[in-house]
Formats: structure tokens, C-alpha cells, sequence
């Protein structure tokens, strides 16, 4: 009896081994890709994506105080430059402008009278110049009366369309509260954002086109905002020429042509799924496939992360071909099976 159950378990141990081993060589399924080279080599055509934009937009104020009689415009009128856009009430500008009025006219005669005494040796020195100095500052009240007067009316500083109305009819508004958002559409601009690979490029990209309804604009630069946004890219602004077309077209996406020229040490930009990383406590990793089929796990140094992509910083050369799904369970000289994925031109596998 005792042979007997030393005999079962030997062939229960021998049986366990081996499940255990063939579960240890069952070969893992991954599906791989490779690093992208996003760099621009020297000479190098550029192609982005840009947006037409209006060169300013233009809130317009009274430059004094008031209530609104008058509101000319409406939101989506075009207005020319110098064409009015609202009135205040000048009643007591008005009124204010005729009491300076009259006061200058006594103080000018006033002088006038000062003036014969003194040449006539009546008065003193000092009492004409206090007349004179007087009649200086009354002349100076007078025009700034006349000043506010006229800015009870609002005239546009630019042409352009009537984005957004600030105020009402009958509203009280002070000095340099908007009454009106104009938008210049005599300078049209192109925004387009910068990849930090391009932007590293910034003094050498030269020959600048627009793309807009199949006609090609020449485009002059004009500024590269030096900090990267919320999507980390860099914004560059570039000047559109006078077009009766393009007035219009604020807010319309255009393609942006330009190339990179004499700069031969710019390095590429490389990036990889972010799927493809795998940490070792802080350090990333990627699984590189070798030709055996077997994964060698290589460290790297990653930057930021956009739409999914990670860029590399060091560690990879760019030609080899890494697992970017089933990185988790894998180990060191493991022997891989790859996925073969589906052709999007052969769906069904038939060809």
C-alpha cells in the first residue's frame, strides 16, 4: 500500500510540474508599432492647420460721461471708420459751455481794459499778469467744455463689423465703459500652433502661404508667442493682405504652408502610444521586439503627453519596434506572438 500511494503522488507531482511549466511557456499575444519621427529636417515643407482671426478687436467708449440717447448700430453691422455709433444727452454740457463761454468774454474784456491802464501806467506789472494769467485759464476751461461737448458724440476709430453691443438705449455710462465691440477686419491675421520641435525651429521657417478656398495668400510673420499653451503648443501670428474676401472669414480654419530652412542640428521629435509605457516605480519603460520574437525591456526618458502620444526624449533610436498592448504582463526574453492587425483597405482579410 505504501508503494502504491508513493507511486500516485509521484504522478501527481509530475503532473502538477507539468501544468506549471506549460503555463510558464504559454506564449502572450502583443501588438506592437513603432516610434514616429515628427521632426523637420532641414528644407524641410510644413504643413499645419491655422485659423483666420481679426488683427484687434476695438471696445469703443465715450470719453465722458452721460446717458445714451441714440445707439446707431446693431451687432453684425459693418461701420466705417469715423462713422457715428451712439450720442449722449448734451443738455448740460450745453448749458456748462455757454457759462464758460461768457465768463471768457468778461475775462477777455476784462484784460482788454487792464491791459490800456497799464500801458498808460495805472496799474502795476503784477495786476496785468494776474489778468493775462486769468484769462489763460479761462480760455483753457472753454475748449475743455467744447471737448466734452463733442464727446457726447461716438464716432468709430476703425472700420470694421459690430461684434458685440455693451450698452442700451436710455443707459447711464461713464467715462471709458464700452459701449460697442468692433472688430477690425482691415488686418486679418492667421493663428497657427507651434509643435515645440517646430518652435525650436522659429528663426529659420521662412516662405509663409495660406490656403483659403483654393487660393494661395502670401503671409508675412509678425510674432511668436514665446510660452506654450494649454495644448503645448506655441502661437504664431501671421499678417493676411487686404482681401474683400477675407473680411468675412474671422474664425474660418485654413491650411498653412512654410518651410524650415538652414538649420541643420534641429533634432527630431519622436513619440510613441502612451499605451506602450511601463513603469518600473518612476522610471518608464518600453517592451522592444527582437527578431527572435523575444521582448527586452528598455528604459527611456519621456516628455510631455498630447492626443495619446508620449514624446521621447532618449532611449530610442526610432527604427525599433516596440509593444504598445499587453505590456503588463510580460518579462525579460519572453517570446511573443504578434497580432497581425486588420488592414483598413482589407477589412475582411480576403485579399
Amino acid at each position: 500500500m505504501r508503494k502504491i500511494g508513493y507511486l500516485v503522488l509521484s504522478v501527481l507531482i509530475g503532473f502538477c510540474s507539468c501544468q506549471h511549466s506549460t503555463d510558464r511557456t504559454a506564449m502572450h499575444t502583443v501588438m506592437v508599432a513603432h516610434p514616429e519621427n515628427s521632426g523637420v529636417k532641414n528644407g524641410g515643407k510644413i504643413s499645419l492647420p491655422g485659423v483666420i482671426k481679426e488683427g484687434q478687436t476695438v471696445q469703443v467708449s465715450f470719453k465722458t460721461a452721460g446717458q445714451i440717447t441714440h445707439l446707431n448700430v446693431r451687432e453684425g453691422d459693418y461701420v466705417k471708420k469715423g462713422q457715428l455709433i451712439a450720442t449722449l444727452d448734451a443738455a448740460d454740457y450745453r448749458v456748462a459751455l455757454d457759462a464758460s463761454q461768457a465768463q471768457y468774454t468778461q475775462m477777455k474784456n476784462e484784460v482788454s481794459r487792464i491791459k490800456t491802464l497799464y500801458e498808460r501806467n495805472s496799474v502795476s506789472k503784477n495786476e496785468y499778469e494776474k489778468a493775462v494769467a486769468g484769462l489763460d485759464q479761462i480760455t483753457a476751461d472753454l475748449q475743455a467744455k467744447k471737448n466734452q461737448l463733442q464727446y457726447t458724440n461716438l464716432y468709430s476709430p476703425i472700420s470694421g463689423y459690430v461684434q458685440h453691443i455693451d450698452t442700451h438705449d436710455g443707459e447711464f455710462v461713464n467715462t471709458g465703459t464700452s459701449v460697442v465691440t468692433l472688430i477690425d477686419v482691415e488686418r486679418m491675421e492667421v493663428e497657427v500652433g507651434l509643435p515645440y520641435n517646430i518652435y525650436q525651429q522659429r528663426n529659420f521657417l521662412t516662405d509663409f502661404i495660406a490656403i483659403f478656398n483654393g487660393k494661395e495668400y502670401s503671409l508675412t510673420r509678425l510674432n511668436i508667442i514665446p510660452k506654450a499653451g494649454s495644448t503645448q503648443q506655441y502661437t504664431m501670428l501671421l499678417a493676411l493682405p487686404f482681401d474683400e474676401v477675407l473680411k468675412e472669414a474671422s474664425g474660418i480654419n485654413v491650411e498653412v504652408r512654410f518651410t524650415a530652412s538652414g538649420n541643420n542640428n534641429c533634432l527630431p521629435e519622436m513619440t510613441i502610444p502612451e499605451s506602450a509605457i511601463i513603469y518600473d516605480g518612476s522610471q518608464p519603460n518600453v517592451w522592444i521586439l527582437r527578431g527572435d520574437s523575444t521582448v527586452t525591456r528598455q528604459p527611456i526618458e519621456i516628455g510631455t503627453v498630447i492626443d495619446g502620444r508620449v514624446k521621447v526624449l532618449q532611449g530610442l533610436e526610432g527604427s525599433e519596434t516596440i509593444v504598445k498592448a499587453g505590456v503588463s504582463i510580460l518579462h525579460n526574453g519572453e517570446k511573443v506572438r504578434v497580432l497581425q492587425q486588420k488592414s483598413s483597405t482589407n477589412p475582411g482579410g480576403l485579399l
